[in-house]
């Protein structure tokens, strides 16, 4: 059974990974403030804009490495739900509705991102090192195969698109997601515990940085590494089925303490506003995610707020919205930066990612997760 109130939760959190990338394109890096303190960004208007902005709860609305974990955890309960249907447990049926649901939507992205990247030619825009991290490979077809066959998650073959690097872990996991599901079911205790253990050792950038030295290939190094990535957010699919899978526990636990329930919602929110500052601070993400999650299914109130018509529509582009919006910011930023300062820049930006979006799910999105739907049943 769907529950159609975490699309909103999804939509929510595609457009807080849009301002997160429209923080970096004119604001100091989020993620100094405020453990290195007011001093570390700098001085200037734009400086005290980003401290009291990373000190207040308006931090929330930016927290993109937040907003990712909230994905992956989402993904995991919905495809446990998913499975709960009988006519979707089949592994091939399944694995085609996933790959259709995400890749071709990917690829016309990426391959539309290469034409502009290859129309405009890009140049580095003096003062945006954020941007200017992307569109800094000639087009070729070996970036482009580098990209559509999702190799890495970092470097050139990420230069398109930033975003993708989470769908490569998405698609990844997916394929093992029933075996996965199965595990985290019949052992609850053992999977978490392993899938945190995984997190945990692949989280100390010593010990991978020694699994980097034994590859000398740069490609093969590269490749090893994100798979090592892959890894660790299994975590976060495992805290997702386990939402979905246990929930009327949850739910009686939530009723038998409905005191703390407010403590809680504080703590998910205090969890998703870490700064990003170190890889194993990410376990934050995926506790405040599961606690969000939980609570807005238990929540009436939640529940209410989340069924608003404008947010469930951001639910339902929400894909389209996370994969496309850093090609449109790209595009705007590398066209306009001579004739606009780049505050009018985003201001035009924003409508128009969500208009992309809307235009991208009718024509590319919903199409292929129809046509996964009938393949599926094909192969069953």
């Amino acid at each position: 059974m769907r529950v159609y109130e975490l699309d909103s939760v999804r939509g929510i959190a595609a457009f807080t990974v849009v301002l997160h990338h429209c923080w970096e394109t004119i604001l100091p890096d989020q993620n100094t403030f405020p453990l290195l303190g007011r001093s570390a960004a700098g001085t200037g208007w734009l400086a005290d804009t980003a401290f009291w902005i990373s000190v207040s709860p308006l931090r929330l609305a930016f927290c993109g490495h937040a907003a990712v974990g909230v994905f992956f955890v989402l993904s995991g309960f919905a495809l446990t739900k998913s499975l709960e249907n009988p006519r979707q447990r089949s592994y091939g049926p399944f694995v085609v509705r996933r790959f259709f649901r995400i890749y071709p939507p990917f690829a016309f992205v990426i391959l539309a991102a290469a034409a502009f990247c290859y129309l405009f030619d890009p140049q580095p825009i003096p003062g945006r090192d954020w941007i200017n991290l992307s569109w800094n490979e000639p087009v070729s077809l070996k970036l482009l195969a580098g990209h559509l066959l999702m190799l890495v998650t970092a470097g050139a073959y990420n230069s398109l698109d930033s975003p993708m690097w989470t769908l490569v872990h998405e698609l990844r996991i997916s394929v093992l997601f029933p075996l996965l599901a199965a595990a985290a079911i019949a052992r609850p205790r053992a999977t978490l515990i392993a899938s945190v253990a995984v997190f945990a050792v692949f989280s100390v950038r010593h010990f991978t940085g020694f699994l980097g030295t034994l590859i000398h290939a740069d490609l093969l190094r590269d490749i090893l590494m994100s798979f090592v990535e892959t890894a660790r957010y299994v975590m976060f699919f495992v805290l997702g089925i386990l939402v979905a899978a246990k929930y009327p526990a949850i739910e009686r636990l939530l009723q038998r303490h409905a005191r703390v329930i407010p403590l809680l919602w504080l703590l998910a929110f205090c969890f998703l506003a870490v700064p990003y500052a170190k890889a194993y601070l990410e376990i934050f993400f995926a506790a405040g995610a599961f606690l969000l999650i939980a609570l807005c299914i238990h929540s009436d109130a939640a529940k209410r707020l989340l069924r608003h018509d404008a947010l469930m529509w951001l639910g339902k582009v929400s894909y389209s919205l996370y994969l496309s919006h850093q090609v449109v910011l790209l595009a705007m930023c590398h066209l306009l930066y001579r004739q606009l300062p780049m505050w009018a820049i985003l201001a035009l930006f924003l409508p128009l990612s969500l208009i992309v979006a809307e235009i991208l799910n009718r024509l590319i999105e919903m199409p292929s997760s129809n046509l996964g739907k009938i393949m599926s049943t094909a192969a069953a």
